[in-house]
């Protein structure tokens, strides 16, 4: 029986483990994002089914023409507000990457938010995925607290 217990635990901690995520899984460039087609749903509903609570993906627009280096500062000082710190900041590909470890009450994480500067709008894009778990996960968008963070401060510039 005790054989049995420490194999179970043993498979579902390792199941546990190759499902997370790595830094190396995320795109470090805004070029592999479908921006057109998340606008296009942007723009039938403000909130797709895809950024729903259990969702680990945001995106936004916003109509705010800002600095790009503004921008990135927004975008970093959001992470930074949920504890991340910057893994990748590649200008050239507008792509941004925060890793967070795991914390007394919160699974470890890395979130990338790519970003696409228009004459008349920013397009945003987050992507969060669980780096330290063996449980399966959050039950809320944690792509949506970081992506909202950063949309209200972008209108407070």
């Amino acid at each position: 029986m005790k054989i049995l217990i420490a194999t179970l635990l043993t498979s579902i901690t390792l199941t546990a483990c190759i499902s997370t995520a790595k830094l190396s899984d995320f795109s470090k460039t805004s070029a592999t994002i479908d921006f057109d087609k998340f606008s296009k749903e942007f723009k039938v509903t403000k909130t797709p089914f895809w950024t729903s609570k259990t969702s680990n993906e945001y995106y936004f627009e916003t109509e705010n023409s800002i600095d790009e280096i503004k921008l990135i500062e927004t975008i970093k000082n959001s992470l930074k507000s949920y504890s991340y710190s910057i893994s990748v900041s590649n200008i050239e590909n507008q792509c941004i990457i925060g890793k967070r470890g795991m914390m007394a009450n919160e699974w470890g994480s890395i979130t990338a938010v790519y970003y696409k500067i228009q004459q008349s709008k920013v397009q945003i894009y987050l992507n969060t995925r669980i780096s330290q778990d063996i449980t399966g996960g959050w039950r809320e968008n944690r792509a949506m607290k970081v992506g909202q963070l950063i949309e209200k401060n972008l209108h407070f510039q």
